[in-house]
C-alpha cells in the first residue's frame, strides 16, 4: 500500500514540474501575457528546444531586460521589443515592474505577431536618453506594412490613454510552491 501511495506522490509531484513556468517569465515586461505563448524566447511557444532571435537576444544580454534589448527588434518586424511587450520607454527592471499596458502585447520573436500602434501613439517617454527612444516614439504604423499579423487577436485598441500596470511577481513563486507541496507530499506518503 505504500509503494502504490507513493508512486502516486512521485507522479503528481512530476506533473506540477512539469506545468511550472520558466523563472525567465518575470525578467522581461508581460512576460506571461502573450496571448497562447509560454516560452517566448524559444521556436517552440510551449519551451524547450531552439531558441527564436528573441531568446538568442535575450541571452545575449545576459538572461536580463536591459534597454538594449528593449529598443532592438529582435524579430524585424518594425516594431521594438519594449513596444510589443508593452514597455516602450524601457523602464521596466527588477527592481520596477511597471509596464505601460499588460493586454495586447505582442510575441517579440515572432515577425507575425504585431501590437497596435495606438496603444502607444500618446506615450511621450520621461527618459529621451534610451537607446531607441525619443521624447515620442517613432515606430511605423503596422497597419500600413504588409503584415500577415491578426490585429484582431494581437492587438487591443485602447480607448483612453493606458494605464501603468504591473507584473506578477507570484509567476516566479507559484512553481516553487507548486514543487515543496510536491515533495511535502511525497515525503508524507512515504512515511504513512
Amino acid at each position: 500500500m505504500t509503494c502504490i501511495t507513493l508512486s502516486i506522490a512521485v507522479v503528481a509531484s512530476s506533473a506540477v514540474l512539469v506545468s511550472a513556468r520558466p523563472t525567465y517569465v518575470t525578467r522581461v515586461p508581460n512576460g506571461g501575457n502573450v496571448v497562447g505563448v509560454q516560452a517566448l524566447g524559444h521556436i517552440n511557444v510551449q519551451g524547450g528546444g531552439p531558441r527564436n532571435s528573441f531568446g538568442s537576444d535575450f541571452e545575449d544580454a545576459d538572461l536580463q531586460w536591459t534597454s538594449e534589448l528593449c529598443a532592438k527588434d529582435s524579430d524585424g518586424d518594425g516594431q521594438s521589443n519594449g513596444h510589443e511587450l508593452g514597455d516602450p520607454c524601457c523602464e521596466f527592471s527588477s527592481e520596477n515592474n511597471t509596464v505601460r499596458w499588460s493586454t495586447g502585447v505582442s510575441h517579440p520573436g515572432d515577425a507575425t505577431s504585431m501590437s497596435n500602434s495606438s496603444l502607444w501613439i500618446n506615450i511621450i517617454c520621461p527618459n529621451s536618453t534610451t537607446p531607441g527612444n525619443s521624447s515620442t516614439t517613432d515606430i511605423p504604423d503596422p497597419t500600413q506594412t504588409n503584415s500577415t499579423a491578426d490585429d484582431s487577436t494581437n492587438s487591443t485598441t485602447p480607448t483612453s490613454d493606458p494605464t501603468p500596470s504591473t507584473t506578477s511577481a507570484a509567476s516566479g513563486i507559484t512553481p516553487a510552491i507548486y514543487t515543496a507541496v510536491g515533495v511535502a507530499a511525497t515525503l508524507i506518503a512515504y512515511y504513512l
